[in-house]
């Protein structure tokens, strides 16, 4: 008999972590909106005691204000800008095979038949043709990562229905505050649970300040940097990279880089250059500034804010 009961545990537990790790697996397309509305609700969250503490409205009606603000705020201004963005880049690609298909051979990279070094020491390789190919690589990726992106309407409906519903539900639930539901999951005494929520919260809002400043910060300089080498739609590109610094690593990078390998290939060197220091020089911003807000806001060491 008890042998029998074991054999029911197991066997239930087993289906409890198959049901879970077929539910998580489905999820997995979405996490992104889980994350997004955990933001969004840490960003909101005052918003949402203003209305419903100050102004006394209902939480549900104050929840559905929220909801309408992030949107206008966060969402559909993102979704402009990466429309825009989809645009910008057919035009870039389009300008660089019109180049491509003048370039002189024998004159094109005359820079670099001044330095020599290539030429004598693999005098083989096909620099020009390279450099070439890899322009047209990246711009062919980042067309269509970016169009496919966008034009998966209902992976991004779907996405977005999840957010606003999790949103929704973090507002109104019974107990709204959420680090209160989260005491009772996490198996530290009360003293410390509220240390370690309170921690959590620092770190979530002296992240979230510090990215901000950063990419308005590197937007800004792309923006000057362009409009000095007379790059046309400086606001636009300016706000793109404001967008992109979001994204860790290939932030930035996803618009001065296609920015220097344009300029090479239309001659411009001096401006491919120039475009270079300054990427260079704000890609490193983010390992400069980013721990000395941290460590102001949040109170973290900086030691921590490089590891992440």
């Amino acid at each position: 008999m008890k042998k029998e009961r074991t054999v029911k545990l197991a066997l239930a537990l087993l289906s409890i972590i198959i049901l879970a790790a077929v539910l998580s697996y489905a999820l997995l397309p979405y996490i992104n909106a889980f994350l997004a509305a955990f933001i969004l609700y840490v960003i909101f969250k005052p918003v949402y005691c203003l209305l419903t503490e100050r102004i006394k409205l209902k939480k549900n009606v104050s929840a559905i204000l929220v909801m309408i603000l992030s949107m206008i705020l966060v969402v559909l201004p993102l979704y402009y800008v990466f429309t825009l963005i989809i645009g910008e880049i057919e035009v870039v690609i389009n300008s660089i095979t019109t180049n491509i298909s003048y370039v002189d051979i024998t004159n094109n990279f005359d820079i670099m038949k001044n330095i020599g070094y290539i030429n004598e020491i693999a005098p083989d390789i096909d620099v020009q043709g390279k450099i070439v190919s890899l322009v047209s690589t990246i711009g062919s990726y980042l067309s269509k990562y970016l169009i496919g992106a966008v034009q998966n309407i209902s992976g991004l409906l779907i996405s977005g229905t999840i957010m606003f519903f999790l949103l929704y539900y973090l507002f109104t639930s019974t107990n709204t505050d959420v680090s209160k539901q989260l005491q009772d999951l996490i198996p530290f005494s009360k003293r410390n649970t509220n240390k370690l929520l309170t921690e959590m919260k620092n770190i979530i809002q002296s992240t979230l300040i510090a990215t901000l400043l950063i990419a308005v910060l590197q937007g800004t300089i792309i923006g000057i940097t362009f409009y000095a080498v007379g790059i046309s739609g400086v606001a636009l590109w300016a706000a793109v990279t404001t967008v992109l610094s979001f994204l860790p690593v290939v932030g930035a990078p996803l618009v001065w880089v296609p920015a220097v390998l344009f300029k090479l290939v239309t001659q411009d060197y001096v401006a491919a250059l120039v475009i270079l220091i300054a990427g260079i020089a704000l890609s490193n911003i983010d390992n400069v500034l980013r721990p000395y807000i941290q460590k102001k806001v949040g109170a973290m060491h900086p030691f921590v804010s490089l590891l992440g």
